[in-house]
């Protein structure tokens, strides 16, 4: 019998499930980093004319790298803004709820147009966990990209 410890095992679980839960997940549009190299402006992810002020839409990809990443984006009055769609806790993938950012598996909330964190897992303060990663986001000719 091969011993592991429970460290070791919630390590490895933790870098395997999110790859399973992003792999997953139904979007509206599935766009590659890889291209990024090829255009001055990044990736295509969508038209200008899907998102709306005051909305956020969630959007899974592939990175340059080929892993697969889940990115978030938000229209506010001030433009448009884009973050890592996986919760800084572990890594699960956040879903929208109103102007809101939801992790499902610890209950972390960070804020739709700015990505910074409103609470941390299981209740915990907002200084218990890092603001999600943001991206570049460029807007041409009525098309919404990011690197």
């Amino acid at each position: 019998m091969i011993k592991v410890s429970r460290r070791k095992l919630l390590q490895t679980a933790v870098a395997i499930i999110p790859g399973f839960l992003l792999t997953g997940m139904n979007t509206a549009q599935a766009f590659s980093l890889k291209e990024a190299a090829a255009t001055k402006l990044g990736s295509l992810v969508d038209k200008s004319s899907a998102i709306k002020v005051g909305k956020s839409h969630i959007y899974n990809g592939q990175s340059a790298t080929g892993q697969q990443v889940k990115v978030v984006l938000t229209r506010t009055k001030k433009g448009l803004f884009a973050f890592n769609g996986a919760c800084t806790h572990q890594g699960c993938g956040v879903s929208i709820q109103g102007s809101t950012l939801v992790c499902p598996c610890h209950g972390s909330k960070f804020k739709a147009d700015t990505g910074a964190v409103v609470t941390g897992p299981n209740g915990s303060p907002p200084s218990s966990i890092s603001p999600l990663g943001k991206f570049k986001v460029t807007e041409s000719k009525g098309n919404i990209y990011i690197k």
